[in-house]
C-alpha cells in the first residue's frame, strides 16, 4: 500500500506522520505565487504609483506634516514588516523635512509585545532608529470621534488622533467574520477602545459574519466607517505567497488599498475543491502563527467548510502560551455543554467570549482533536479532544470513520482559503 509522508510545522519545530495515499483526496495549501521581482522592487513601485494618491513623497510635500504616526500589525498578524518599513522609512527620512515618525503597534485587545518579538517582527533598523509604542485598548486617554453610522461610539488611541498624518500598513487575506484583514482593520480594532472593538466583534453572532463575505458584512462596512472618519491619509497593504514573501503590493488611498488587494487576492489565491472530506488533518503553519490556541482558531474556521457534517478535524498547533485569551478560555470551561456556548446575548459578549461563540459553531459540526503542548486536561476543559501522536488521531478516525475514510491534508491552514466549486 503506497502511503505518503506528511511534515507540518509545529512551533520552531515539525510534526510527521505517514498515511496511506488511498485515504488523501488532495494537499490543500495556498497557491504558490512567486514574486516577479524583489521585494523592494514591488514596494518602491507601489510607493512611487500609489492609487488615488500622489508618490509618497510628493503627498508628503503637499500635507507637510510634523509628525507622523504609522501604525503596522502586531506579532499575530505574520508578515514581512521588517522589509516594508526598511524601505519606506529611509525614503521619508531623505526628504528634506525633520518629520518626527513614531511606530504604533496596532495591538487591538491582543497583549503588547516585547522588545524581542518587535526586533523579530519589525527588525532591527526600525527598533534602533525609531519609537514603537503599543496600542493600549484600555488607556485612559482615548479619545472619541463621535458615533459612527451604527451608532458604536469610535474611540481611538490618542497618538493616532493628534497625528498630524496618519500611515496604515497590513497583509490583506481571508479574515474567518470580518471578511478580510487588511485595510481598514488597522483602525478598527487596531488602534481603537475596547468597547468599541467588543461592539464590532459581538456581531459575530449574525449570519453575515463569515470568511471572505464583505458585502452585507456589518462588521466589515463597521469597520470601513471607522477608517472613513479617521480619514486615515497613506495605507500601504501587502499580499503575501505560502512562503511569507511579498507578492503584490498596494498603496494609497485605504478604501481603493483594500478593495483592490482583496478583488486581486480572491482571484489569484483561492483555492477550489469539489467535495468535502471525512476528516482534515490541518496544521497552523509554525511560530508565530500557531503561538496560542486563539490564533491557531483560524486555522479552523478556514477548514470547516472542508469536511461532512459529522466529520472530524485533527488540529496541529504547539499553543506554547495555552489558549491565549483569558476571556475565551473563561466562557469555554465554563460551558457545560456546546449548547450553552450560543445562550448569550449580543450586548453581553466580551472579545474573547466572541471566539467562544465560534468555536460552538466548530464544535457543532465536527470532532476536533487537538496536538497541542497544551495539557490534556487544558484541552479536554475547552471541550476540544487531546491527543499526544498521530497514532492517537489515527485509532480515533478509524473507529469512527472505518478503513475507507477521505482526507484532505493542510500543511497551512492559517492561509487557506477554499471555495467549494
Amino acid at each position: 500500500m503506497e502511503k505518503i509522508k506528511i511534515d507540518f510545522k509545529y512551533g520552531n519545530t515539525k510534526k510527521h506522520f505517514t498515511i496511506p495515499q488511498k485515504n488523501v483526496l488532495d494537499i490543500l495549501q495556498m497557491k504558490d505565487v512567486k514574486p516577479e521581482k524583489p521585494y523592494k522592487e514591488i514596494i518602491n513601485e507601489s510607493l512611487d504609483s500609489p492609487i488615488g494618491k500622489s508618490k509618497l513623497e510628493d503627498y508628503l510635500q503637499e500635507n507637510n506634516p510634523e509628525n507622523i504616526v504609522i501604525i503596522v500589525s502586531d506579532i499575530t498578524r505574520p508578515g514581512p514588516f521588517d522589509k516594508i518599513l526598511e524601505t519606506l522609512l529611509p525614503r521619508i527620512e531623505q526628504m528634506d523635512a525633520d518629520y518626527q515618525i513614531e511606530i504604533l503597534i496596532a495591538n487591538g485587545t491582543h497583549r503588547e509585545m516585547t522588545e524581542k518579538e518587535m526586533r523579530y517582527h519589525y527588525g532591527d533598523y526600525t527598533v534602533d532608529n525609531y519609537p514603537i509604542l503599543n496600542h493600549d485598548c484600555r488607556a485612559d486617554d482615548l479619545v472619541s470621534l463621535g458615533k459612527m453610522e451604527s451608532g458604536n461610539e469610535l474611540k481611538i488611541n490618542k497618538k493616532v488622533a493628534d497625528a498630524d498624518f496618519i500611515m496604515t500598513i497590513g497583509i490583506i487575506k481571508p479574515h474567518y467574520f470580518a471578511g478580510y484583514s487588511g485595510g481598514r482593520k488597522s483602525i478598527l480594532p487596531g488602534i481603537s477602545g475596547y468597547e468599541t472593538i467588543r461592539a464590532n466583534h459581538s456581531r459575530i453572532i449574525h449570519k453575515y459574519a463569515k470568511l471572505g463575505k464583505l458585502i452585507g458584512n456589518k462588521i466589515n462596512l463597521e469597520m470601513q466607517d471607522a477608517a472613513d472618519m479617521l480619514e486615515v491619509d497613506f495605507a500601504i497593504n501587502m499580499i503575501l505567497n505560502r512562503d511569507k514573501k511579498i507578492v503584490y503590493c498596494f498603496s494609497g488611498d485605504i478604501t481603493s488599498v483594500f478593495r483592490s488587494g482583496t478583488q486581486l487576492y480572491r482571484k489569484n489565491f483561492s483555492l477550489k475543491f469539489s467535495e468535502k472530506a471525512d476528516v482534515i488533518f490541518a496544521a497552523v503553519g509554525g511560530y508565530p502563527k500557531d503561538i496560542n490556541f486563539y490564533q491557531s482558531q483560524k486555522t479552523l474556521n478556514n477548514v470547516i467548510n472542508l469536511v461532512k457534517d459529522g466529520g472530524t478535524i485533527v488540529l496541529v498547533t504547539a499553543s506554547e502560551e495555552g489558549i491565549g485569551q483569558p476571556e475565551l478560555e473563561k466562557v469555554l470551561k465554563a460551558a457545560a455543554s456546546i449548547e450553552d456556548l450560543f445562550d448569550v446575548k449580543q450586548s453581553e459578549i466580551q472579545i474573547g467570549g466572541h471566539r467562544a461563540f465560534a468555536t460552538g459553531r466548530l464544535l457543532q459540526k465536527a470532532d476536533i482533536l487537538v496536538m497541542s503542548e497544551m495539557s490534556d486536561e487544558l484541552v479536554k476543559d475547552i471541550h476540544f479532544e487531546p491527543i499526544s501522536s498521530f497514532g492517537q488521531a489515527f485509532d480515533f478516525i478509524k473507529e469512527k470513520h472505518g478503513e475507507d475514510y477521505k482526507s484532505y491534508i493542510v500543511p497551512g491552514g492559517s492561509s487557506l482559503f477554499a471555495v467549494q466549486k
